[in-house]
C-alpha cells in the first residue's frame, strides 16, 4: 500500500521530479562513462604510454563530478521537500503518522534514485561506446581492446550513488520527522526575508570583497604561487562569493527601489519588492549557482583551448621526421612523403658530446627559436661557434641546446639534457674514432595531413628497436599532445553538460518553491485590475534578475580563472567565443522555460 501511494505521489509530481531526474541521470551516465574510459586496462596497457595521461584526466573529471552531485543532490531533495511540507502536514491533520510519511518519503527518494541510476547506466553505457570510438579515433590508437561496459565502473558508479541516495533518505526523513506539524501546514506563509544589521551587512560585504580580491590575485600570479595558488583561491573565491550575495545584492535592490525614477514606473516597485523579499533567501543558490556555473563554462572553454592549442604545441618540433641510419624498409616510407624539405647531416658520438660537421651546418643551418616559448618563431643560426661544446646547463645556450636536441635520434639512447653539442671541421670530424650516423631531417607542410605515412614510419622505427618502451619522435609526440587536448575538451564538455544541468535545475527548483508563496500577492494585484501584460512582464523581470546575477560573477570568475592556464596556454582568451555562445543559449533556454512553469503557477488561468 505504501509503495503504492508513494508512486502515485511521484507520478502526481512529476514535472517538480523529472527535473531532478534528468539532472541525476546526467550526472550518474558521465560519472560511468569517465570510469570506464579510465577502468579500461587492456586498451591502456596497450597503448601505454601515450594513454595514461587520459586516465588521469577522466579519474579527476569523476572526482570533481561526484563533489558536485553531492552538494546537488542535496539541495535539489531539501527544494522538493520544502515544496511538499503543506502536503505531508495535511496528511498528518488526516490522521496519518510521521512514521508513516516517512516511510513514504523514503520509498520515493529510493525510486527516483534507482530509476536515475538503471537509466543513468543505459546512457553511459552507449556514451563510453560512441566517446571510446570517437577518443581512439582521434588520438589515432587502435580501439579493438577497448569495451564499452567495464563491470568495476558499473560497481563504482553503483555503490557510489547508491550510499549517496541511502544518506540522502536517512537525512530527508530525519528532517521531516523534527518538523512540527504546524510548521509543515503554514510553511507557505512563513516569510523568506530577514531583517538584515547595517554593520554586519558593511562588514560582509568589505569580507567577500577582501575574499574575491585575494583569489584573483592568486589565480592572476599563478606562475609565482603555483600549486598554493589555486588551493588559496578556491578557499578564498567559494565563500566569498557566497557573501557576495548575502550582503551587497539585497543592498543593490534596495537602493533601486529607493530610486523613484527607476521603480515609479509601471509595476516596477512590486517588482523590486519581490526581489528584495527573496533577496536573503535566495543567497545560498545564487552561491550555489555561481560556482557551478564558473566551474562549467570553465571547464569547457579549457577543453576547447587545450584542442585547439594542440596543434601549436605540435609546431615547438620544427622537424616532422628525423632518421638515423635509415634501413631500406625506412626509406620507402620517406619516399612516400610530400617533403618540403629533406636535409642530411652527419654526426659522431663520443661519451656524451655528439659532433656535427661545420660545413654542413654553414650550408643547413640549424634552426633555432628566439626564446623558449611555445609559439616562438624560428630563426636560422648560422654563428655557431667551432669545438665549443653547447650544452642546456651553460647559462644562456640553452635554444642553441634546443636546436641540436631537434635533430636528435629520437628512437635512440641519448640522454638529451646531459648530452653536449659541438661543431668541429670536416677533417677534425675525419679524425674522430666513432662511428658516423647518417641524419635524415624531413619537414613538411602539413604535418596531420601526412599523418598515416608518419605513423607507418613510427611503426618502422619502433621494429628496429624492440627493447623501447615509448620514443621521443615527433609522433609520439602527436599522440601524448592529442590524448591530453582531447581529453580535457572531452572531460571538459561533458562536466560542463552535467554542471550546467545542475546549476539550472537548482535555481529553478529555488524560483518555483517560492512561487507558491507568491501567488496570493499576483492574485491580488489580477483582482485590483493589473493588466495581465504587466504582470507576465514583471514576472519576466524578477527572473531575469535572478538568472543573470549568478551569470555576470560566474563570467567574471571564468575570465580571472583563464590566467592560471597561461602556463600551459600562451592565450586561453582566444577560444572563448564558442564556448560562451552555446552556455549563453543553454542558459537562457533555461531562463525561458523557468518563466513559463513559474508563469502557469502565480498567474491566474485565462
Amino acid at each position: 500500500m505504501m509503495f503504492k501511494l508513494s508512486l502515485t505521489s511521484v507520478k502526481k509530481r512529476w514535472q517538480d521530479y523529472l527535473v531532478l531526474m534528468l539532472g541525476l541521470m546526467i550526472a550518474i551516465s558521465i560519472f560511468y562513462m569517465f570510469q570506464t574510459l579510465s577502468l579500461n586496462t587492456s586498451f591502456l596497457e596497450e597503448n601505454i604510454p601515450s594513454v595514461s595521461m587520459v586516465a588521469i584526466v577522466f579519474q579527476l573529471g569523476a572526482f570533481l563530478l561526484a563533489i558536485i552531485t553531492i552538494v546537488y543532490i542535496f539541495y535539489a531533495n531539501s527544494f522538493l521537500l520544502s515544496m511538499r511540507k503543506k502536503e505531508y502536514g495535511m496528511y498528518m491533520m488526516l490522521g496519518a503518522k510521521k512514521k508513516k510519511i516517512g516511510q513514504m518519503m523514503a520509498i520515493e527518494t529510493l525510486f527516483i534514485g534507482s530509476f536515475s541510476i538503471v537509466v543513468g547506466l543505459i546512457m553511459g553505457t552507449v556514451l563510453a561506446k560512441l566517446m571510446g570510438d570517437w577518443l581512439s579515433s582521434a588520438i589515432d590508437l587502435p580501439s579493438n581492446t577497448y569495451e564499452a561496459f567495464v563491470p568495476k565502473a558499473l560497481l563504482i558508479t553503483l555503490i557510489f550513488f547508491g550510499i549517496l541516495f541511502l544518506i540522502t533518505t536517512v537525512v530527508n526523513v530525519t528532517k521531516f520527522m523534527k518538523t512540527r506539524t504546524l510548521d509543515l501546514l503554514y510553511s507557505e506563509n512563513q516569510s523568506e526575508r530577514s531583517k538584515a544589521k547595517p554593520l554586519m551587512t558593511v562588514v560582509k560585504i568589505c569580507l567577500s570583497m577582501i575574499l574575491i580580491g585575494i583569489g584573483y590575485i592568486c589565480m592572476v600570479n599563478i606562475k609565482t604561487f603555483q600549486i598554493i595558488g589555486v588551493v588559496v583561491a578556491i578557499v578564498t573565491i567559494t565563500p566569498g562569493t557566497f557573501l557576495f550575495f548575502s550582503s551587497l545584492v539585497p543592498v543593490i535592490v534596495n537602493k533601486l527601489k529607493s530610486w523613484e525614477s527607476m521603480s515609479g514606473k509601471k509595476i516596477r516597485i512590486f517588482t523590486l519588492s519581490q526581489l528584495s523579499f527573496k533577496a536573503s533567501s535566495l543567497a545560498q543558490v545564487l552561491g550555489l549557482v555561481t560556482m557551478l556555473l564558473a566551474l562549467s563554462l570553465g571547464a569547457v572553454t579549457v577543453g576547447q583551448a587545450f584542442k585547439n592549442f594542440a596543434a601549436d604545441l605540435l609546431s615547438t618540433n620544427v622537424n616532422d621526421a628525423v632518421v638515423y641510419n635509415g634501413t631500406p624498409e625506412i626509406q620507402t616510407v620517406l619516399d612516400k612523403l610530400d617533403a618540403k624539405e629533406v636535409i642530411t647531416y652527419h654526426a659522431k658520438m663520443v661519451e656524451k658530446t655528439k659532433y656535427f660537421i661545420q660545413e654542413e651546418l654553414v650550408k643547413q643551418p640549424l634552426l633555432v627559436q628566439d626564446e623558449q616559448e611555445i609559439g616562438a618563431p624560428f630563426k636560422e643560426s648560422k654563428d655557431l661557434k667551432l669545438n665549443h661544446a653547447y650544452s642546456y646547463q651553460n647559462q644562456g645556450e640553452g635554444t642553441i641546446a634546443q636546436g641540436f636536441n631537434q635533430i636528435a635520434d629520437g628512437y635512440g639512447n641519448d640522454a638529451l639534457y646531459e648530452s653536449s653539442y659541438q661543431v668541429v671541421t670536416q677533417a677534425e670530424f675525419d679524425q674522430l674514432a666513432s662511428q658516423v650516423s647518417t641524419i635524415q631531417v624531413i619537414r613538411v607542410s602539413d604535418y596531420q595531413e601526412q599523418l598515416p605515412i608518419f605513423k607507418e614510419l613510427h611503426q618502422q622505427e619502433l621494429a628496429r628497436h624492440p627493447e623501447l618502451e615509448y620514443s621521443n619522435g615527433k609522433y609520439e609526440m602527436y599522440q601524448q599532445i592529442q590524448s591530453m587536448a582531447n581529453g580535457f575538451m572531452f572531460m571538459g564538455f561533458f562536466l560542463g553538460i552535467a554542471f550546467l544541468a545542475m546549476l539550472a535545475s537548482c535555481l529553478m527548483f529555488k524560483i518555483l518553491t517560492g512561487a507558491y508563496q507568491d501567488i496570493a500577492r499576483y492574485d491580488m494585484l489580477h483582482k485590483i485590475g493589473v493588466r495581465r501584460q504587466l504582470l507576465m512582464g514583471s514576472i519576466r523581470k524578477e527572473i531575469l534578475a535572478i538568472f543573470l546575477a549568478p551569470a555576470f560573477l560566474g563570467v567574471v570568475h571564468v575570465l580571472v580563472g583563464l590566467k592560471m592556464f597561461t602556463i600551459f596556454i600562451p592565450n586561453p582568451y582566444a577560444y572563448i567565443a564558442m564556448p560562451f555562445a552555446i552556455y549563453g543559449c543553454i542558459y537562457l533556454g533555461y531562463y525561458f522555460i523557468t518563466v513559463y512553469l513559474y508563469k502557469d503557477i502565480v498567474l491566474p488561468k485565462k
